[in-house]
């Protein structure tokens, strides 16, 4: 019933009634996002951490389409948020950063979800930007505040480089990416699209004290009692303090989605 009356509203009413409730929700605390940006790049030389994804990814033939378009999306979010500088105890907010994505700014249709259906959107295709940033911020560890990410697992790995489930879906102002620079130490984000690929680096004046391995564990597909496939895992990161402290094992995350392709039948947990 509930969902029935969800789909009886039309989307774009169901999304600025989210966006008044989170206005509303952050009034009290008036978060500020950093917004400071370095006009003097090179004081922070040493760069700390850096990762770089594929723009274009096999996807169905005729999505393709807004799968090439999403570049002109991820060249205008990379460009609000290059060069921004977080001082330690500064907040990155991507949707503060962002801002709302429309055909005004210059934002084209890319692929986007909504309410499980993949269509083309203007700022689709941003999610890859907030990926990135949320994978860097795993390896410094930062404090995270938000994070969202989608629970379905729409195509076959192609070349996946990172764990099933690291995401970030974003989509302005109700599901945001946030997290803290919780080191001692500025950090400067660099971000850029650099066919093929889209790079994000993070750079500060001195090294981080520690190193970080993340990795996966209990990764399985297993269909359920009403024949659903579905995929799982858990992701942990491995602290190395070069002080010599003992190493720290962190959870990030425990994932759960439900598969949208087909999946090889040996390759299904049969103890689920």
């Amino acid at each position: 019933m509930r969902r029935m009356v969800r789909d009886a509203i039309p989307h774009a009413w169901r999304a600025e009634l989210r966006r008044t409730l989170r206005r509303l929700q952050d009034w009290p605390s008036r978060p500020k996002p950093a917004r400071s940006f370095a006009v003097d790049p090179e004081r922070f030389p040493i760069r700390v951490f850096e990762h770089a994804s594929r723009l274009l990814k096999e996807v169905p033939e005729d999505l393709m389409g807004l799968q090439r378009s999403k570049v002109r999306n991820l060249e205008i979010g990379c460009t609000s948020m290059d060069r921004l500088l977080l001082r330690s105890g500064d907040v990155f907010s991507f949707c503060s950063l962002v801002g709302r994505s429309s055909y005004r700014r210059g934002f084209v249709d890319g692929l986007e979800m909504r309410d499980g259906i993949l269509l083309g959107a203007p700022g689709g295709g941003l999610c890859q930007l907030a990926n990135l940033l949320f994978w860097m911020a795993v390896h410094l560890d930062l404090e995270v505040l938000e994070r969202h990410r989608h629970g379905l697992d729409l195509f076959p790995d192609d070349g996946r480089t990172v764990p099933f489930g690291m995401g970030a879906t974003v989509f302005y102002n109700y599901k945001d990416l946030r997290f803290r620079n919780s080191l001692t130490q500025p950090l400067l984000l660099r971000v850029s699209v650099d066919p093929p690929l889209l790079r994000g680096a993070f750079f500060s004046d001195r090294t981080l004290p520690f190193r970080i391995e993340v990795f996966e564990k209990e990764h399985r597909f297993f269909r359920d009692d009403r024949g659903v496939v579905w995929r799982e895992n858990r992701v942990a990161k491995r602290i190395a303090y070069s002080c010599g402290r003992t190493p720290q094992v962190k959870e990030i995350a425990h994932h759960l989605g439900k598969v949208c392709y087909a999946v090889d039948e040996n390759q299904l947990d049969r103890s689920a």
